[in-house]
Parts: C-alpha cells; structure tokens; sequence
C-alpha cells in the first residue's frame, strides 16, 4: 500500500494520504534554529538546545498523537465551519476535503482544499535569520464571494523540557506575554536570554498570548474555542501558559488569493518588529525561499549520481544526503522519539556521522571533529556523551546564574572512568579524521594543537596515538580488546569482557592511521604501528575464528559468544562484516562469514543484527539477552550496520551479494507495503523489528541514525567505489554484474569530476582502465579549483580481494 510519491525533481516527497499509521517527520532549518514536524504540523521549534532552549512545546508518545503543532486554522465566518490547513488537528473526513504534505529539504509544505477554498502553509526557517516563516496563501475557488477568518496557533515552552514537563508550583509563574504594536512577546524571567516572538505581515484582528483562553476550557487544539466563537480574547498576563494566536478576517472574491506571512522568532519585540519589516514584503519571503533551495541544490550537486537502480538514484542524490547532513547538524537527540531529554554529543555516534559527509559540508564534519578531539581523554578514551561546550574556551559566559538552570559540573564530574567508557567510541574517530583530510586537503590539520578534556593538549595526530595506544593497553586474557563498558551494541556487555567487535575496528583504525603517517613521512609511527597491527591479526586469526564465522566475543568468565555451538545469538553482524571491511579477515575466511550472514541472518528487510534471539535471559552476555526478541539489539534488522555488510561485499568483489543488501534495507523499495513498514519510506529508521517479532517489517525511529550516514558512504565509497585519497581521486566500484554503465558527478576540492563507467564485460569488481581527459592514466591527480575535468572507467578482471 503506498501513501505517496518521490518528486524528485523538487526534491521532495508528496503524501497523497494523509491518514499515516503513525507520524513522517522532517526538519526545518540549517543553523542555530530547528524544528521537527510531521504530517500533520505537529512539532516543536528549538534554539541550539533542545533540551534547555525549546520554543514550542510538544508532548511525545501522547494521545491525541503527536501535538502540540504550528498550526493555521481557516473559519467560513458566513457558516461557523472551521478546519485547519494541515489535515490534524481539525481532521476533516478525507471523503470531504483533500489534504496533501509535501516534506521538502529544510521546509514542508500542507495544503488543503475544501468547501471551494485551496489552502497552503508552507514552514521554513531562512538560513540566515532564526525565525520561522509560515508562509499562508488562500485562493477562493468556490465561485461566490468568501468571509473568512484565518487563525495561528502555536503553544509556547518554558524553555527547559523537565520544566514543560514537571516542578508545574515554579513553570507556571515563570512566563509571561505582552502583544503590542502586532507582536506577540513571550518571556521567562529567570533567564537573561528568555525571549521569543509572535508576530504577522499583517495587521492582527485579534490575538490570545494564553493557551487556556484561545483553545477553551474541556477542549483540544481539535476545537479551539476562540475559532469556534470567531472572536479572540485579548488575553495576556505574567504566569501561565502561553501561546502565539492571531488573527486576520479576509473576504475574498471569486478567484481572489491572499498571502499571510507568521513569524515565531528568537529575541525580544525589537527583534520581532525588525523580523517583521524585512519579510513583509514578500519577495524576501521567496528569496529565502530560493536561498535554501540552493543551499540543499548546493550540497546534493557536489555528488550526483545515475545508475540503472532508480531507487539508489533517489536516495543517494537526495534523501540519504539529506538524512546524514541531519545527523550531523543537530546531533541525536531531536527527533519525535527522542525528544530533547538529553542532549549533547554522542562519541561513537558523531565520529561516524562526521566521516560520512565531508564533501558537502566540510565546516560542520570539522567542527564536530575537533570538539570529539576536545572530549578525548589524555589516556586515549571518548567521554561517551558529553557537551562541546565544557571545553570550548569560546562559550559565553553567563552575565549571572539562574537558579533553574542545570549547574554547571566541575571538570574532575565532567571525566568518567574506565567503568563508563565504551571500547568502540574514540577509534571511530581516527577514519573520520583521515576521510576529512582526504576530502579537504587540509594537512595541517593532523599538527593543529588541541586540549584534552582532563587537561594538557596535543596536535591532533598525537591524539590520534593516544587512541590506539589505549586500545591496544586494554586487552583481555586472550589479546582481544576489552569490551569495557560496552562497545558499539550498548546492550551486549559481555560483564567486561572482550570484544572482537573493537579489536577489528582497532584494525581499521590502525590501517587508517597507517595510510596518514605514510603520507606524513613519520617513519618511526609507521614500524610501530604496522607491527601493532601485524600483532592484531593474528590475535583475531587465534582467537575469533569460529570454523566458519567469526565470534562476537568473549565473556569476563571466558566463555565465547555467537559460536556454532550457541543456541541463541550463535552468529552476529557486526564482528563479521568487520573482519571482513577491516581488511582483518582473509579473504576465504571473508567469503565463508559473509556467506553465514546471508544464510542466517538475511531478511527481505534487511540483516539481522543477530540471531537466532536470546530469549532466556544471561548477564554473562549482557542486557540484549532481556530485550525482547526481535526488537532492537536482539534480532532485529538493525539498520545502522547493514550498510557494513554492503561494504564487506565490495571489499570482496561480489557487486551482487551488496545489491542484495542494498535493496533489502532500502526505505525507497518498501514505499508500497506501508501497511507493513509503517515508517517514511524516503529515511532509514533504527531498526525494523525481526522475525521473531509479531510486527516482523515495521520500521521504527527515522532520520536520527547512523543508517543514513553509512548507507550514504558504503554505497558511493564502496559500491560505486569513489574513494578520495591524499592525492588522487581513486575510482574502484564493485557493481551487479548486469550493469552495463552509470555515471557519477564528483566535486572534490573545489574541481568537477564527469565520471563515466563502463562495464562491457559484466564484471562486478575490477578497473581494466582509466581515461582522464581522452588520455590513459594510472591515476586520477588533484586538480585545481573550478577546473572541470571528463574520466572515463572501464572495467574489466572480475573479482578479487581489494
């Protein structure tokens, strides 16, 4: 069953049905401002912080489902008939009115047509100014003059979401609202920066500063009273709650349209009426607009791609782009799932996203790399969650300290102990600094000088020793790296045990560093390194190789995990599709894992993360073996590392095993069994529950993921194999052998790349030759800046080890 379409030329995903089985999001903004909506223009709007900067409120898991929204609602003022714009929270019968969401980059559009009058609100956030626009137009249709009154309404937050949610005998007397000149002011006295703005292009017939008043006693946002009545209040005062209601009463002649501009912004009234005069005219409104259209235009043309896969040209152009820029504008923790109850950066989580996505926003993956360098403990670990801002020497300091705010730590409660650190997060880092050399060419980054989070700094080079040394310092009775805390399954702990997990990544990490100090001439590094990672294959040779696969790991008692003689949890993702992308694994010892994975571990949904589930509970193994079967880290399709096994299939040349990996996974390809999927088919979710579950294909938790990042980067580094090195552009894809071509448009460095590959023999893996600018060469060079250059690939030499 389908409820909607990819456009892609707009970029955009249409609902044509709007009666979802549950909520598909999108996210507005690009900078300091953000919003989550769904479908329906239920969502929240935050300022850098979810957690202690929110400026609408939302209430999570709750009935009615996912409110409250910014909302626009329209009143035949001839009749008392209202609805809204958006489908909810009105929910006119779709037999009567024809409702349509358009989730765009960085904005999202509802219309509406009913009773003769086409409706549109379209919400977005400029680039360049933290206010978001609602941008309203209304076109008469019905063929008769219309009196109609046009209704906002969005509910304000005290800021702090433990405030909004609880501790009511301090919230409630904490905010106030004035409306003066048009604009609505919100403000919470206890903080010095505790101000947001309502206002319109228009002057208002009307306003509510209180929630209670505009939507009535014994009522919802289903049926406010004020839009009922058709008459406001005019209510404001200190205390309570508040919201931003307006109002405008319009007649309109057959075909007749009106355009109504809302803002709801950052600052005071000042800001508000600067805000105000600048969108007023409304081709500022579509010049900002244009600009964040060419923003996204911007990021995607720096790698397109076209490929005889429809669904791989969607997403990678567009959707999986957008889905790992996401993650690493904002982080984790704003999503309808999480809902700003914890904020911060995750370590492992944000190295990751920072490593997929360097070509098209390289000042952001940057930034994010130097405050995981600034959270790195001088003994080489990652404070697994932490704030950038405890040890960023630029943050503000407060003018004076509200008695709400959550204090401030001291450094000594800021660093946790190895009993908190997680073996996995800080060795993520390591490639991510590499890819972004890589990408950039900005050397001088490996000698920048960078603080530790306990004290003393050291150029990011030397951080990215510490890493390594400290992985191989903490080692387990058999030589494999201790799972610590846990490693990157947070639920399987092993009681402290070891993780083959984290010695394949302290693997790669060490190849990776290899390759930079190579490049860098540090000669002494590379005998010490290479020896290091000499020592780790064959401690991964000895001891995890289980006749067939490779273990998990093993436990604090000695006992091995995901063995054949397991009858629960006896195989698992994530150790063999490591070994094998590490380069760890020989290469038939590769192909008999990835082989195991297929057979056991494979659904028309994606990879099991494990299986078969543990269903009777063991702590020598750890939580996973108290979740539920099939769900999350036991038995689920873990979305996250399947993009793993696409990548260990390349590095083993079969192009066709990684398709088939691909297409399983793949939200575009589950876009007409909804009824199963549940979730929006243009965002990889977390995970989608196993075969062991009763809900065996539902997808759950979209956008704030690891998936979008990695598909992104196993498909275009792996599958179709365009690889930036420190001085060359290596091509080298591994494709279903039945392709026959495809094309890929790469910027790198600031120089057009019009890559064409060829595939006249049906190979998956191997390149015959290489054509740069009609010439035979050996490689592709760096070229400089605004420089357009044509590579023709052709393959040939199937198979093999790369």
């Amino acid at each position: 069953m389908q409820y909607g379409h990819f456009d892609n030329e707009k970029r955009e995903y249409v609902i044509d049905r709007v009666d979802l089985p549950t909520s598909w999001t999108n996210y507005l903004g690009v900078k300091d401002m953000c919003a989550v909506v769904n479908h329906t223009a239920g969502g929240y709007l935050f300022y850098k912080s979810p957690e202690y900067h929110r400026i609408t409120r939302f209430r999570g898991n709750a009935v009615p489902m996912d409110r409250p929204g910014h909302y626009v609602y329209v009143r035949d003022d001839e009749t008392g008939e209202f609805w809204s714009i958006s489908w909810q929270p009105v929910g006119k019968p779709l037999d009567q009115a024809k409702y349509t969401c358009r989730h765009g980059l960085s904005y999202t559009t509802y219309s509406c047509d009913y009773q003769g009058i086409e409706a549109e609100q379209t919400l977005f956030i400029p680039a360049d100014d933290p206010v978001e626009l609602w941008d309203v137009k209304l076109k008469n249709q019905s063929g008769r003059k219309r009196k109609l009154s046009v209704y906002s309404y969005c509910e304000l937050s005290f800021h702090h979401i433990e405030m909004d949610n609880k501790n009511f005998q301090m919230s409630l007397y904490a905010a106030g609202s004035t409306y003066e000149d048009g604009i609505i002011e919100h403000d919470l006295f206890y903080e010095e920066f505790g101000y947001q703005y309502f206002t319109s292009d228009f002057d208002p017939d009307g306003f509510d500063c209180l929630r209670d008043k505009f939507i009535g006693l014994y009522r919802t946002e289903d049926n406010p009273a004020a839009v009922e009545r058709g008459e406001m209040s005019g209510s404001f005062e200190k205390g309570g709650n508040h919201c931003g209601a307006l109002k405008k009463c319009l007649e309109l002649e057959p075909g007749e349209e009106s355009r109504l501009i809302f803002l709801l912004g950052e600052g005071k009234r000042e800001d508000g009426r600067a805000m105000r005069a600048k969108y007023a005219d409304h081709s500022a409104v579509d010049q900002a607009y244009s600009d964040l259209k060419a923003f996204w235009d911007n990021k995607c043309n720096r790698l397109q791609i076209d490929t005889p896969d429809e669904g791989m040209n969607t997403l990678i152009n567009t959707w999986t782009l957008y889905q790992a820029e996401i993650n690493v504008m904002f982080s984790r923790f704003a999503s309808f799932i999480e809902v700003g109850g914890r904020t911060g950066l995750g370590y492992r989580d944000t190295a990751q996203d920072a490593m997929t996505v360097p070509h098209s926003n390289p000042e952001k993956c940057r930034q994010r790399l130097v405050e995981l360098l600034r959270g790195l403990v001088s003994a080489g670990y990652g404070l697994h969650l932490f704030q950038p801002e405890w040890f960023d020497p630029d943050t503000e300091v407060k003018p004076f300290k509200s008695p709400t705010v959550v204090p401030t730590p001291k450094v000594s409660d800021m660093i946790h102990g190895l009993e908190d650190t997680c073996s996995d997060d800080a060795l993520w880092l390591i490639a991510s600094i590499v890819e972004y050399v890589k990408e950039t060419g900005e050397y001088g980054f490996f000698d920048e000088v960078i603080t530790y989070a306990d004290g003393g700094s050291g150029t990011v080079y030397e951080h990215m020793k510490k890493i390594l040394d400290f992985s191989a310092e903490q080692i387990g009775a058999h030589g494999v790296c201790k799972g610590l805390r846990a490693d990157w399954n947070d639920c399987l702990n092993l009681g402290g045990g070891e993780s083959a997990l984290v010695s394949f990544l302290h693997y790669w990490a060490i190849d990776n560093f290899l390759e930079a100090a190579s490049w860098l001439g540090r000669e002494d590094d590379v005998k010490h390194y290479t020896d290091m990672r000499h020592t780790v294959k064959e401690i991964c040779d000895r001891e995890l190789w289980d006749d067939g696969w490779y273990i998990r790991g093993i436990t604090k008692n000695g006992r091995k995990i995901g063995t054949h003689q397991d009858r629960e949890g006896r195989l698992h993702l994530e150790s063999n599709s490591w070994a094998v992308l590490s380069g760890a694994a020989d290469y038939e010892k590769g192909i008999q894992a990835m082989d195991a994975v297929d057979e056991y571990l494979y659904t028309p949904y994606g990879i099991m993360l494990n299986g078969p589930s543990y269903t009777v509970p063991d702590d020598d193994i750890g939580f996973v073996t108290r979740v539920y079967p099939g769900v999350k880290e036991n038995g689920s399709v873990f979305s996250h590392p399947n993009p793993w096994a696409w990548a260990a299939e390349c590095k083993l040349g079969r192009g066709d095993r990684a398709m088939k990996f691909y297409h399983a996974l793949c939200p575009y390809y589950q876009n007409d069994i909804i009824e199963i999927r549940e979730a929006e088919p243009y965002s990889y979710c977390q995970f989608i529950m196993g075969k062991d579950h009763t809900a065996y294909g539902r997808a759950h938790h979209p956008f704030m993921t690891g998936s979008g990042g990695w598909a992104y980067f196993s498909a275009t580094r792996y599958m179709l194999g365009i690889r930036p090195q420190f001085d060359c552009l290596q091509i080298d894809p591994c494709i279903p052998a039945d392709w026959k071509e495809f094309s890929v448009k790469r910027v790198w460095r600031g120089a057009e790349y019009r890559i064409s590959v060829k595939n006249p023999e049906g190979v998956m893996k191997g390149v015959k030759e290489l054509i740069l600018d009609g010439k035979k060469v050996s490689k592709i060079p760096v070229f400089e800046a605004g420089s357009s250059h044509e590579v023709t690939v052709v393959m040939g030499n199937e198979g093999g080890e790369s």
